[in-house]
């Protein structure tokens, strides 16, 4: 009786747990906001998402199309290179194409989409939910990794809502102690790094190309302790009005 009762807390501990990972990036239709399930009902899918912004990615077949639908001031992360026919507001505004690592800001509007080239056009919609940011105490991004590290980084966007930062971080190289408000980080590469914040301590981390997370404001350094590049895209969700 005893191994049976323990071996029933083991497992209602265990899913718990699973169900405490899934506020911070879920991924599975029965657990997306409402947010989310209008764009996932035209073929997006969702990577990433926690209480304050999410990740969808978009894949569109050759002449593949999509109807008007809304969209919300986002990101956009090219995922490969591809042409497609832009609409904006009920106009068309013709052939727009993007390379693979391309980066653009739309603003919020109703938008359609066709696919005008010979391969699947792939990107990523990273866009800022409803619910108040986290608040950043002290930090901001006049003080961030491109304030301290401009030769390993490049601002791609900045506006009133985002900053997009690329950094490259050779083998064996660091980045002082700097800013970072609450942001997505998006691995281009495989990549190790030596990592230490204010909020998380000291500790190792690994990450595969392709991958997510997400960092509330803090300070923090790392150093590249892998055999390779380091080579990833910050994605910095600005307060407005604070």
């Amino acid at each position: 009786m005893k191994k049976s009762i323990y071996h029933q807390l083991g497992v209602l501990a265990l899913a718990l747990s699973v169900a405490a990972c899934g506020n911070q990036n879920t991924s599975t239709s029965e657990n997306v906001s409402e947010e989310v399930k209008e764009t996932m009902e035209l073929g997006h899918e969702l990577v990433f998402e926690n209480d304050f912004a999410k990740v969808m990615k978009v894949s569109l077949s050759p002449e593949a199309s999509q109807p008007s639908h809304k969209g919300e001031d986002r990101i956009i992360y090219s995922l490969n290179d591809y042409t497609i026919e832009w609409e904006e507001q009920g106009e068309n505004l013709g052939e727009k194409s993007w390379k693979k690592g391309d980066v653009h800001f739309h603003k919020a509007g109703d938008h359609a989409v066709k696919n005008k080239g010979t391969t699947t056009a792939e990107w990523l919609v990273f866009t800022k939910k409803k619910a108040e940011l986290p608040d950043c105490d002290e930090n901001s991004v006049d003080n961030d990794v491109h304030s301290v590290s401009s030769e390993y980084t490049e601002v791609l966007i900045e506006n009133d809502l985002f900053k997009v930062t690329e950094v490259n971080l050779p083998q064996g190289a660091s980045i002082p102690i700097h800013a970072g408000i609450n942001r997505m980080i998006y691995s281009v590469s495989d990549y190790q790094i030596a990592y230490e914040s204010d909020k998380e301590g000291k500790s190792n981390k690994k990450f595969s190309a392709g991958e997510i997370h997400w960092h509330d404001a803090c300070q923090h350094a790392l150093e590249n302790i892998g055999e390779t590049e380091a080579k990833f895209i910050v994605i910095s969700f600005k307060r407005v009005g604070s």
